[in-house]
């Protein structure tokens, strides 16, 4: 049944966050939604929670091990384990060539997407296997992880690879103790995470889609979705691709 579950998403103010938290709130009761945000918890602060649902909202910054530290430390002071673990959390896409290549953007990088990730897991996934009830682990990837990537994303198909792996290993090592852990590789998504990029890299992009256009989070947030329910109880150490196409595999 879709009740009392323990939600803990990372990255849930981002745009993608949002919308998934509107579409889980809607389909689950009773069940508590931990929020990890930045700096800006406005948006979360907005969401109006139904069917016994409740929210409590972290703050932490993971492109620290302390913030994740942090964020470890305030779960485990109240006593909460996951039952489900959603990982979004990323700095602002860029697209590098090789001279561009920053090591110390990189790391912040790395220490965001993967380190914080791997933190986390190492606190509660021992935990959630104990529960012996298909717990969930779904991180979110890139199409750049399938198949060729675009030209000049060096750092961004770095990280996005480094995940994918950590996915890879841990539904390995966690095989038959009913942990699912999955991912899910979008392509490009019309959020807030695009500001950074020139307008007409994005534009160019939309172009040479299927649809001559990028996805919505509304379009992503099902499969996640469908990851985090218990239709997926038979599936682990997946990686759907989620591009409409502009990836196949």
């Amino acid at each position: 049944m879709n009740n009392n579950k323990v939600f803990l998403i990372l990255g849930a103010s981002s745009d993608l966050g949002i919308a998934l938290i509107q579409k889980l709130n809607a389909e689950y009761s009773d069940s508590l939604f931990c929020l990890h945000y930045h700096s800006n918890s406005d948006r979360l602060k907005e969401i109006s929670f139904t069917g016994g649902n409740r929210a409590e909202l972290i703050q932490a910054d993971l492109s620290s091990k302390e913030g994740t530290e942090g964020l470890i430390s305030a779960l485990k002071e109240k006593e909460t384990t996951p039952t489900h673990i959603v990982h979004l959390p990323a700095a602002k896409m860029m697209f590098t060539k090789l001279k561009e290549f920053d090591r110390e953007r990189m790391d912040r990088n790395v220490q965001i997407q993967v380190y914080s990730f791997i933190d986390v897991l190492k606190a509660f996934l021992p935990g959630m296997a104990k529960k012996k009830d298909h717990c969930k682990v779904v991180a979110i990837l890139s199409s750049v992880v399938n198949g060729k990537p675009p030209k000049s994303m060096l750092e961004y198909t770095m990280v996005k690879s480094m995940l994918l792996g950590v996915i890879k290993q841990l539904a390995a090592d966690y095989e038959g103790k009913m942990v699912c852990i999955n991912a899910v590789s979008p392509s490009m998504i019309e959020t807030k995470f695009l500001s950074d990029i020139d307008p007409r890299i994005i534009e160019m992009a939309a172009g040479n889609s299927p649809e001559s256009r990028h996805a919505t989070p509304s379009e992503i947030v099902p499969a996640i979705a469908f990851l985090l329910s218990d239709d997926s109880n038979y599936i682990n150490g997946a990686n759907l691709n989620v591009s409409n196409g502009s990836v196949i595999i």
